[in-house]
């Protein structure tokens, strides 16, 4: 049930979220040979950290309380991203990057917290999906539902409505995929620039609990979508300029710091 051109933009989208931290790593380094790659890695690793673990942890016990209620999962779901993610942001830059006091240590942060967003949510989402998508073709979708499930009757209907979505994937969605996680990693390293100040420079430390607020702004939006109040479009337009005037402020303050 899934075409080749299914499988390739699956395949083309999970190797360009490799690709954008990739290249954004590579032309900054190109133009400003003083930035740290290190940076890069304790970035990704924060993400881990705090987003794919304690975030996780946190969400196993405050989603069953607050699922009920769309106001309270959407306040919930957004100021618990900003939260862990600046705050794993801010101690990096006050620990293990403390001795990192130029500003491109945070570009190349951002890269890191940002590319490794990419890579984990959509880029092994779609090159896992190229393997099922083969099973698929491969042994028939009932066969593969059965292997999904392990023969419960109560998960058949969500397998099959995975596989589904996953067989819809073309090339507008990857295009729209790659745009959004590109958009993504914009926003990391402006909040990562940010941070950094708070981090490093006296009297900017509002910074820090201002981009708390910030990400949680920027996160309502998909919570919304999530919930069926708000059409997909709104939300690509209300991420976009976000990102953009995000990018400008951080612009503006790198801008200021290096002269």
């Amino acid at each position: 049930m899934f075409s080749t051109l299914t499988i390739i933009c699956m395949a083309l989208t999970g190797l360009a979220c490799v690709a954008i931290p990739v290249i954004c790593a590579v032309i900054f380094k190109s133009r400003v040979k003083t930035a740290p790659i290190p940076a890069i890695f304790v970035g990704a690793a924060v993400f881990v950290i705090f987003a794919l673990v304690l975030e996780q942890i946190l969400h196993a016990v405050m989603l069953p309380l607050v699922s009920g209620s769309d106001v309270a999962y959407i306040i919930y779901g957004a100021l618990a991203a900003g939260i862990f993610e600046e705050t794993g942001r801010f101690l990096a830059f006050k620990t293990v990057l403390k001795k990192k006091t130029a500003p491109e240590t945070a570009v190349m942060y951002g890269v890191g917290h940002g590319g490794c967003e990419a890579i984990m949510v959509l880029g092994m989402t779609m090159l896992s999906g190229v393997a099922i998508a083969v099973m698929t073709n491969s042994m028939g979708i009932d066969e593969m539902i059965k292997l999904s499930t392990a023969g419960n009757p109560e998960l058949e209907e969500t397998a099959r409505l995975q596989i589904e979505s996953l067989a819809s994937f073309g090339a507008v969605n990857m295009a729209l995929s790659l745009l959004e996680r590109a958009a993504a990693v914009a926003f990391h390293i402006s909040l990562s620039v940010l941070v950094f100040e708070s981090a490093n420079v006296r009297g900017r430390a509002w910074l820090y609990p201002a981009c708390i607020l910030i990400h949680a702004v920027f996160d309502v939006p998909s919570a919304m979508y999530q919930r069926g109040l708000l059409p997909l479009a709104w939300v690509y337009v209300i991420m976009a300029v976000m990102v953009a005037a995000s990018a400008a402020i951080a612009a503006h303050e790198y801008g200021r710091w290096k002269m």
